[in-house]
């Protein structure tokens, strides 16, 4: 007798940038019109059906808006409330590890990358969520998540705050993963940076506009750490490449591998509607082949 096999569900959050008090505004490079209000925002989006019938929560960054404990508090706080802790996977963005002021010195390189990385940490160990990268879990035995940090530690301003890097420590660690788990079928890459920023021209086909220089000269992975992640995951069949950062919903496919972009959970479609829709990523995994769907879902707020 044939068992059909029952879909895997996933919801892919992104962005959330929530703050330590719910009437600061997100950090953002611009004088007026700043968001605020993440935090009620993220309280009622955990709440949808989706979310709640999903298997699965994959958190792609940027949890926080300064990588406070406060923010972090609100955020496990508020996963409590909604039943969801033990169906969570979280992934740190730049602004969770990173300093957005100026420093002062460029001699204290190692101890900055330090507290860099302990902010994060102690975010992540307040949900007992993993913190050595890369990392990888298995949720059911046809579906293995891989985690990966694609943040640049110790940055000196809130110019290069937004950058990412994968090392060759944490390359030649994520290869030794994929061949252990060679054999299970699903197997989705979470970062937080996109590992490929498509061409000027691409984006204006696709969104009419490409990413302001300064974006793209300072919140992208060194070419060649982004072709050597890239080639790694072609070489070992990875289904999906998830990310944030970049404030963008894309499904896109790149040299045979797919990579979709999650849109930033907690900001407005549109700013100027009065009923505001909250986007965000469903996968619904399939059969023992695995056959990924995707959907984009909107929360009206």
């Amino acid at each position: 007798m044939k068992i059909k096999l029952k879909p895997f569900k996933i919801a892919h959050l992104s962005d959330l940038h929530l703050t330590a008090s719910d009437t600061a505004a997100r950090s953002e490079p611009k004088l007026f019109g700043k968001l605020t209000g993440m935090n009620n925002v993220f309280r009622q989006i955990v709440k949808d059906e989706a979310i709640q019938e999903s298997n699965l929560i994959l958190v792609t960054g940027d949890v926080t808006d300064r990588g406070d404990i406060d923010s972090w508090r609100i955020f496990w706080d508020t996963i409590q409330e909604a039943g969801s802790v033990n169906k969570l996977l979280v992934i740190p963005g730049n602004h969770d590890v990173c300093c957005l002021d100026a420093r002062l010195t460029v001699f204290n390189n190692k101890g900055y990358r330090k507290s860099d990385l302990r902010k994060a940490v102690n975010g992540l160990q307040m949900g007992n969520q993993p913190y050595k990268f890369p990392w990888v879990k298995v949720p059911c035995p046809r579906i293995a998540i891989f985690g990966i940090n694609s943040n640049n530690l110790g940055n000196f301003s809130g110019i290069d705050n937004a950058l990412g890097k994968l090392d060759y420590y944490q390359l030649e660690a994520f290869a030794r993963l994929l061949w252990k788990h060679r054999d299970i079928p699903v197997k989705i890459v979470a970062m937080h940076h996109s590992p490929n920023l498509p061409k000027p021209e691409t984006m204006k086909d696709r969104f009419g506009k490409d990413h302001h220089k300064m974006n793209r000269l300072f919140s992208g992975i060194p070419q060649d750490q982004r072709r050597t992640l890239r080639l790694m995951c072609l070489s070992h069949r990875i289904r999906l490449i998830v990310h944030g950062h970049v404030h963008l919903a894309e499904d896109r496919r790149v040299n045979g591998i797919r990579i979709i972009g999650a849109p930033p959970t907690t900001e407005p479609i549109d700013k100027k509607t009065h009923t505001k829709e909250y986007p965000f990523y469903t996968y619904s995994i399939q059969g023992k082949g695995g056959r990924v769907v995707s959907k984009l879902n909107t929360v009206a707020i």
